[in-house]
């Protein structure tokens, strides 16, 4: 998994400032609390984390290789 995350750095780090950027940029012109900015921010990164998840088992049956239990 390391591999994949380190092949597809630059995508990442765009794709999540992009999103920082843009959650920022919106939440001020909501005028929306720091409470909401926390959630919308909590929530933003389940989803990341889910995303890595789900493409990384992807990247491993696309390899032929079966994911390892601990």
């Amino acid at each position: 998994m390391l591999s994949y995350v380190q092949s597809h750095t630059v995508p990442i780090t765009i794709g999540v400032s992009f999103f920082v950027f843009g959650f920022f940029v919106f939440a001020n012109v909501l005028n929306l609390s720091d409470r909401d900015v926390l959630i919308g921010l909590i929530a933003g990164a389940i989803c990341g984390v889910t995303m890595l998840t789900v493409s990384s088992t992807q990247a491993r049956k696309s390899q032929g290789t079966s994911p390892r239990i601990a």
